[in-house]
């Protein structure tokens, strides 16, 4: 695990030693790892000095900042933070007007993409939710989708799979939380490159 010293913290940063030693005063970054007089950092500091500097850059205060990262250090997300409930802000179209017992709700609720609440059906991904609330009919997208899941399902577990073994044997460099996080962004990132080169093949 790399670990850096204050003036090597800085030059990979991009952030002043200054800086640094404000930021750790007022709560927005975590303590360094300390060995005697000596303060060493991680790479969870490089990730949390990066979303400092853009969140300061998109206007927020050091005080608002602060305030976002000690509610996520006690495991609350955004709206938690914030004091409202995220279901206040779904956007329109994610209730689909359908029956909840086709097939092909079905098979969506059972992968996750969709949920039954009160006899209705609600799509449970932002961007899914986006590209079926703007049409029309939403009956094609519900079957597209449903079969998109069917056919990728071994694909998927395939690589779950992989990935899975993958974390298990960096399980000696890093903590298994950090890997679990660390493997699913991977992942993720290789299947939209993959997908992206595939369609576009196809054109």
């Amino acid at each position: 695990m790399a670990e850096y010293r204050l003036e090597d913290l800085a030059r990979i940063s991009g952030v002043s030693t200054r800086n640094i030693r404000a930021y750790r005063e007022r709560g927005l970054l975590d303590s360094p790892r300390r060995v005697g007089r000596a303060a060493y950092y991680g790479e969870q500091h490089v990730a949390q000095l990066a979303a400092i500097s853009q969140l300061l850059a998109k206007g927020f205060s050091s005080a608002h900042i602060a305030e976002f990262f000690a509610g996520l250090r006690r495991g609350q997300d955004l709206a938690d933070t914030l004091g409202i409930r995220g279901s206040d802000w779904r956007g329109p179209g994610t209730t689909l007007h359908v029956d909840p017992a086709d097939d092909d709700i079905r098979t969506l609720v059972e992968f996750g993409l969709a949920r039954v609440v009160d006899d209705s059906v609600e799509l449970t991904d932002p961007a899914l939710a986006a590209i079926v609330g703007g049409a029309d009919d939403a009956g094609p997208y519900i079957r597209i989708m449903a079969h998109i899941a069917r056919s990728t399902d071994a694909a998927v577990d395939q690589l779950a799979e992989s990935t899975a073994a993958a974390v298990a044997e960096c399980e000696r460099l890093r903590p298994r939380t950090d890997l679990e996080e660390l493997a699913e962004a991977v992942a993720s990132v290789g299947v939209d490159r993959a997908l992206r080169h595939r369609l576009a093949a196809g054109e």
